[in-house]
C-alpha cells in the first residue's frame, strides 16, 4: 500500500507586516522526498507519527514536501503555488496511490485565498480523484472551513494546547487511513461552528473552560460508532468569517449520531463562554511580586508571541524590568538581527550598548537602549527534549546572550516561542536556578514550563497577540461574534498602555 505524504503549515496573522515569501519557509523547515522523512524519524511531530503509522500498519510512505514557516502575514501566491505544486507532482507520479496522508495547520490564508488548506485539499482530491481517501491532521487553532470539510473524508485535529499531541493524533489519523482502505470505515461528518472567537490565551486546554470541554469531546470520541471527534479553538487573527471554534465528529455511517454529538460539544463551548474572557496582570505589578519570590516566577509576554504572528520584539517588559532593576532573570526570545550582528562584532566577555528591539512596526514600544556583556554566542540550534516536537532539531539563527545587569537577554536572528527548555540549557543558562524567566509565548511555554515554575503569571501586553481582540481592526470576520460584540456577553475593551 502507498499512501502520499507532505506538510504545509502557516497560522497567517494577517496584522503583521512580516510578508511570509519562500525564504520564510526556507528559514524554518523546507524538505523534499527522502531528506523529509529522515529528519523527522523518531521524532514525536506530526510527520514521525505519519511515519511509525506506516510501520504499525504496513504501508509504504511516499514523500513530497514539507514546509512549515513561523507564523507572520499572508503567504505569497508564489509560496504557496510553488509548494502546492511539489504535494501534486507526487500524486502525479504515483498514480498507484491508496491514500493521501497531509499534515496542515488550518489557520493559513495567502494573497488570494482566506482558505490555504482548503485549496490544497480541493487540489489534491482533484488530482487524485473521489476514490482515494484524503486525512489530513490540524493544528488545535484551525480556522475549519467547509471547503475543507468536503474536499477530505476527515479531518483530524489536535487535542491539546500546548501542544503535545501531535505524534498520536497522526498515529490515530494512520488507523482511520487503514480502517478506510479495509473498508471498515465510512466517515460520515458534522460540523459546528459556534459564534466564538475565544483569544489563544483562554484555549489552553489544562484549565477551565476549555479542560471540560476537551473532557467530554474525548470520552465521546471513545463511544460506540464514532471514529474522531475534533474541537477547534480557532485563531482570531487570520481575519475571515470562518475564524472561530469548531467542533466536527466523524462517525461509522451514521450522520444522525454525528450531528447530535457536534451539537451537544457546541452547546457545551457556548454555554461555558463568559469562562473564556482572559484577565492578564499589569507587567509592574507582576514583576514586583516575582521579585519577592523564590522562584522562577514565569511571566509570559502574551501580547508578542512569535507564534502567533507577532514580531517578538517588544520591549515594555525589558524596558520595565532594566528599570526597575531586576536581578536574576532571563527574556527570550528577542528577535533582533541587527543586535546580534553587533554584539557578534563585540566579541564575548566585552561591553556593549545596542539598540534592541521595537524595530519592527509601532505595536510593540520603541527600541530600548541596552549596556551589557556579551556573554555566549551561539549557532542558535538545539533539540527539543521536552513534550512537545520531542526529538525535532530547532534553529534560531546566531544567537546571542547579553547580560544587562541581572538579566540575561537573549537575542536571536530568528523568531523563536520558547518551548523547550533546552533553548536556556544550549546557551549556558539552567531555568530552575534563575529566580524570572520571561517567556514571549501565549501557551506553548507551559508544557515544558509550568512544572519548574513556582508560579506562572501571563502579562497584559500590547501587540498583534493581545487577548484584547477589540484592540484589533478586524473587518472580515463574521458578526456578531462572541467576545466582540455586546449581544454575544463579553465585550473587550482595548485601554490605553503605557510604557512606565
Amino acid at each position: 500500500m502507498k499512501i502520499l505524504t507532505g506538510m504545509i503549515s502557516h497560522e497567517t496573522n494577517i496584522f503583521s507586516n512580516i510578508v511570509t515569501d519562500l525564504k520564510k519557509f526556507e528559514e524554518r523547515t523546507l524538505l523534499r522526498g527522502r531528506e523529509g522523512l529522515d529528519f523527522y524519524t523518531g521524532t514525536r511531530s506530526p510527520i514521525g507519527g505519519f511515519i511509525d503509522a506506516s510501520k504499525t500498519y504496513g504501508f509504504e510512505l511516499v514523500p513530497t514536501v514539507f514546509a512549515s514557516a513561523s507564523p507572520s502575514g499572508k503567504v505569497t501566491d508564489e509560496a504557496f503555488e510553488t509548494l502546492l505544486e511539489e504535494v501534486l507532482r507526487g500524486i502525479k507520479e504515483n498514480r498507484d496511490l491508496d491514500g493521501v496522508l497531509l499534515h496542515l495547520h488550518g489557520a493559513g490564508v495567502t494573497e488570494s485565498s482566506d482558505d490555504l488548506e482548503g485549496e490544497v485539499l480541493r487540489a489534491v482530491r482533484e488530482e487524485c480523484g473521489g476514490g482515494i481517501p484524503i486525512i489530513s491532521t490540524f493544528d488545535f487553532h484551525a480556522n475549519y472551513t467547509e471547503l475543507m470539510l468536503k474536499m477530505a473524508d476527515i479531518l483530524v485535529g489536535w487535542d491539546t494546547y500546548p501542544h503535545v499531541d501531535s505524534y498520536e493524533r497522526s498515529l490515530d489519523a494512520g488507523g482511520l487511513m487503514m480502517a478506510m482502505i479495509k473498508g471498515e470505515l465510512k466517515p460520515a461528518s458534522v460540523m459546528k461552528k459556534p459564534p466564538m472567537m475565544p483569544a489563544p490565551q483562554a484555549q489552553y486546554t489544562g484549565r477551565h473552560p476549555m479542560k471540560v470541554v476537551m473532557e467530554r469531546a474525548l470520552a465521546i470520541e471513545r463511544e460506540e460508532g464514532v471514529a474522531n471527534v475534533t474541537v477547534a479553538g480557532g485563531f482570531p487573527w487570520s481575519d475571515h468569517r470562518d475564524v472561530g471554534v469548531a467542533v466536527i465528529v466523524t462517525t461509522n455511517n451514521d450522520p444522525g449520531l454525528a450531528e447530535e454529538k457536534a451539537q451537544e460539544i457546541s452547546d457545551l463551548i457556548w454555554s461555558l463562554r463568559r469562562d473564556f474572557l482572559v484577565r492578564p496582570i499589569p507587567v509592574r505589578e507582576a514583576l514586583r511580586e516575582a521579585m519577592k519570590g523564590k522562584g522562577p516566577y514565569v511571566l509570559a509576554d502574551i501580547g508578542d508571541n512569535p507564534g502567533g504572528g507577532a514580531p517578538s520584539d517588544g520591549t515594555f517588559v525589558l524596558r520595565a524590568m532594566l528599570e526597575m532593576g531586576v536581578k536574576d532573570a532571563v527574556i527570550a526570545v528577542v528577535w533582533d538581527p541587527e543586535a546580534v550582528s553587533e554584539a557578534i562584532k563585540a566579541g564575548v566577555g566585552n561591553m556593549v550598548t545596542l539598540r534592541v528591539g521595537g524595530k519592527t512596526d509601532e505595536f510593540h514600544g520603541r527600541p530600548v537602549e541596552v549596556k551589557g556583556r556579551v556573554r555566549i554566542i551561539s549557532d542558535g540550534r538545539f533539540q527539543n527534549k521536552g513534550p512537545m516536537m520531542t526529538g525535532v532539531w530547532t534553529e534560531m539563527g546566531r544567537t546571542v546572550v547579553l547580560e544587562c545587569n541581572g538579566v540575561d537577554l537573549i537575542m536571536a536572528e530568528r523568531r523563536l516561542q520558547p518551548t523547550d527548555l533546552q533553548l536556556y540549557r544550549s546557551l549556558g543558562i539552567e531555568p530552575t536556578e534563575k529566580r524570572i524567566i520571561v517567556v514571549k509565548s501565549s501557551v506553548h511555554y507551559r508544557a515544558s514550563h509550568e512544572p519548574i515554575a513556582e508560579k506562572v503569571i501571563e502579562l497584559d501586553t500590547p501587540g498583534l497577540t493581545s487577548p484584547r481582540l477589540a484592540g484589533l481592526p478586524f473587518k472580515r470576520i463574521r458578526r456578531p461574534i462572541f467576545p466582540l460584540d455586546p449581544e454575544m456577553l463579553g465585550i473587550v475593551e482595548l485601554k490605553g498602555f503605557e510604557e512606565e
